[in-house]
């Protein structure tokens, strides 16, 4: 979609005017966040460590999340310092209030884009550094809530049963940004709940948790009888092996000098890929001769593209959508030729472009940051469509 310079200069008027500055539409959800949480009965801290005293195994696997770093990620960091630390951001990535170094006193005249600020008493500096901690989603006027009936538990804290643990409910309160209202985008700055929402699993009885928090049977705490809960890992854009499911490939010959190759997003409920918007995958098949020589390659590109300033507009989003796929088409050489070809795939998942990278290095203290790139999928195909094993797969 193309758009004239006089319309974009129109909507920037009237965004200007109308005073909004967030990236996201405001609700009081996502103005305030989680209020003030005080240390339940029974427990010495809210701290994630305090949990895993008897939470050990769930203790161990939220250390290796995002959710654990989503306060200290180098990108988090940068890109906060490029949007001015702008208070709203703290909303989703420490949401408590204890981790709060300002608390909002009230909105001048009920304006949720308007907030009043005063320093807070009670900031704990070391919580702020666990970002989305047990107590943010857990924790609530001095109870500890989860996916079992309070009578199933002999917890030395108070307990009680929340639905929401076993709904996508808990999860779109973060991760579905809603664009602002003077803008010109088709769908959510940060879209993954309305594309779950829009797609073929939710009727299916499938959640967020299906996939980003795995069913396992284990004790809650170490001497219970084990139970079925979810692992606390929440795999997403950053795990290579987490989103090599997405996709299906699949090798067939089209007419009888073409090899096609059919990319399938056949195992995520949203969009391939989806979450921040710099994400961005490049998937190429390869048509190889026995030396390794590439003979014929094709290239997908898949990505939205979005232009920020001087108002929101989304170009385009090609993405793949749930059980949606697209194709590659490799040219075959003459059939005296095709001896010991081979169909080679190869995913490539890029966080961020090289150019934002730089930029954010650059300008916003960008440092000592993961490999904003990487290989997530490599694939062998003979002509015929067969996936070819690897040594490092043969049993």
């Amino acid at each position: 979609m193309l758009y004239s310079l006089p319309l974009i200069l129109f909507f920037s008027l009237i965004v200007s005017s109308c005073g909004q500055s967030e990236i996201y539409e405001l609700n009081q959800s996502t103005a305030v966040g989680v209020p003030y949480q005080e240390i339940p009965a029974g427990l010495t801290s809210i701290k994630a460590e305090a949990c895993g005293v008897c939470h050990q195994e769930i203790y161990a696997e939220w250390r290796t999340t995002m959710h654990a770093a989503a306060y200290t990620d180098p990108f988090f960091q940068a890109y906060w310092k490029k949007d001015e630390q702008t208070w709203s951001c703290l909303t989703c990535h420490t949401p408590l209030e204890n981790q709060l170094e300002q608390r909002i006193t009230h909105f001048s005249g009920g304006d949720l884009t308007q907030p009043q600020f005063e320093t807070n008493s009670r900031f704990d500096a070391e919580l702020q550094q666990e970002g989305i901690t047990c107590a943010a989603c857990h924790l609530r006027d001095g109870i500890i809530y989860g996916p079992y009936p309070a009578e199933q538990l002999n917890a030395p804290h108070p307990v009680a049963y929340d639905e929401r643990f076993l709904s996508e409910s808990i999860c779109l309160e973060c991760h579905e940004v809603a664009a602002p209202p003077f803008s010109l985008m088709k769908s959510a700055v940060c879209s993954t709940g309305g594309e779950w929402k829009n797609g073929p699993y939710i009727s299916q009885g499938y959640r967020c948790q299906t996939c980003h928090m795995p069913d396992i049977t284990r004790p809650l705490v170490a001497g219970m009888k084990p139970r079925k809960g979810g692992q606390h890992l929440w795999r997403g854009g950053n795990s290579p092996e987490q989103v090599a499911k997405a996709l299906t490939i699949t090798v067939t010959p089209f007419g009888s000098n073409e090899i096609r190759v059919d990319i399938t997003n056949s195992g995520a409920g949203h969009k391939f890929p989806t979450g921040d918007p710099d994400r961005e995958v490049f998937i190429t098949a390869r048509l190889i001769n026995s030396a390794g020589d590439v003979l014929e390659s094709d290239e997908l590109h898949i990505r939205r593209l979005i232009i920020w300033k001087p108002i929101m507009i989304e170009l385009s989003d090609n993405r793949i959508k749930p059980l949606e796929s697209r194709a590659l088409f490799l040219s075959l050489p003459n059939e005296n030729k095709r001896q010991g070809l081979k169909v080679e795939v190869e995913g490539i998942y890029q966080i961020l472009s090289e150019r934002a990278r730089k930029k954010l290095e650059a300008n916003y203290g960008l440092k000592d940051y993961p490999p904003i790139r990487y290989s997530f999928l490599q694939k062998q195909f003979s002509l015929s469509g067969h996936e070819e094993k690897s040594a490092s797969e043969e049993p």
